[in-house]
């Protein structure tokens, strides 16, 4: 595979680019079928479970995802009346980010006349288009887009969870097609078997870190602390990025309910604890065997967020582990048998 990527990497590159595009102008389609796959991927586990004590592959696959959506279902309900506490205290927070940023704007008012002036006597007309058009930003999105946008993602939605059912269910003739490409069938088993260890053991720990922060910030007396553990669990399956947006919430969130410097307090537990997850908790519990390369994991953040977003962030991870996994065993099958071309 490696002669075969040397001696044709401008159409390799072409072909790459070509499906970045691909997936960028499909993302309505390919992002939750993508996140169907990453999340079979994820639930092999109790698929084989069930297949193990005999049941047929559609019933199995019909169970799990039953299991999954009473899962999701079960903390929603559980989380239900801290969500009502903080939706009610909503108008005070919209009240409170009003001020702060009236505040923030009259401290920058002689910085944006200055610019002003020096824009309208470079350019009359660009400084009459720039106030339209912080006027046209300043608009919110009204109930109607809201309802415009609400058959997309109902049809999103629906794409998920039937590509999630046919994964599952699937999955092995997939897997006895690939041997077409030049793949074998235990590669892709191998490979599964490694992200749903490594989803398993960040699940574990992503549940003790919201445990964790929601028992600090209930004792520093943050309002709806248990919501705040589950975002900041949540979160830390988007590494880097999510870690960041949960302390500038923390941040907010203290602003509103307190004031002075206990206000930064609920951010720094956070970032405390995260600290203490990163430096030592991950790597005690992941271990080298599936250690990523943290410049692969950024290139692969990074292009993913790009392609679509939030769901990006959460497939990335997966998708790396996944084809990394497969990466090595097919450079095993061409050490073991050089002249063998894998394609």
């Amino acid at each position: 595979m490696t002669e075969f990527l040397r001696n044709r990497w401008p159409e390799t590159v072409l072909a790459v680019l070509a499906l970045a595009w691909a997936l960028k102008v499909a993302e309505a389609v390919m992002a939750p079928l993508v996140l169907a796959f990453v999340t079979a991927l994820v639930l092999t586990p109790v698929m084989n479970v069930q297949q193990r004590i005999g049941l047929r592959p559609s019933v199995a696959a019909t169970i799990t995802l039953l299991l999954a959506l009473g899962f999701v279902a079960g903390i929603a309900l559980a989380l239900q009346p801290w969500v009502v506490e903080i939706v009610d205290a909503w108008p005070r927070v919209s009240h409170e980010l009003r001020s702060a940023m009236l505040d923030v704007r009259y401290s920058l008012s002689g910085l944006i006349d200055a610019q002003r002036e020096v824009i309208e006597a470079i350019a009359p007309d660009a400084a009459e288009g720039s106030a339209a058009g912080e006027g046209a930003a300043a608009a919110l999105p009204s109930l109607a887009d809201a309802a415009w946008m609400a058959p997309a993602l109902g049809a999103q939605i629906l794409v998920f969870f039937g590509g999630l059912f046919f994964f599952l269910m699937g999955k092995d003739r997939v897997y006895d097609w690939a041997q077409i490409a030049g793949f074998r069938p235990g590669d892709f088993r191998r490979a599964e078997a490694r992200v749903s260890s490594y989803f398993g053991a960040v699940t574990l720990i992503n549940a003790a870190l919201g445990t964790a922060v929601a028992l600090a910030l209930a004792a520093y007396g943050l309002p709806g602390a248990p919501v705040w553990g589950m975002v900041a669990g949540m979160a830390n399956f988007v590494i880097y990025l999510g870690p960041a947006v949960t302390a500038a919430m923390l941040l907010l969130a203290g602003t509103v309910a307190f004031d002075g410097v206990a206000a930064v307090a609920p951010m720094l537990i956070y970032l405390g604890i995260n600290l203490m997850e990163a430096q030592f908790v991950t790597p005690l519990v992941i271990g080298q065997r599936m250690r990523l390369d943290p410049l692969l994991v950024f290139l692969s953040l990074t292009l993913w967020l790009w392609l679509w977003g939030p769901i990006g962030g959460i497939v990335a991870i997966p998708l790396v582990l996944w084809v990394q996994s497969l990466w090595s065993d097919a450079m095993a099958h061409a050490r073991q048998e050089p002249n063998r071309l894998l394609v």
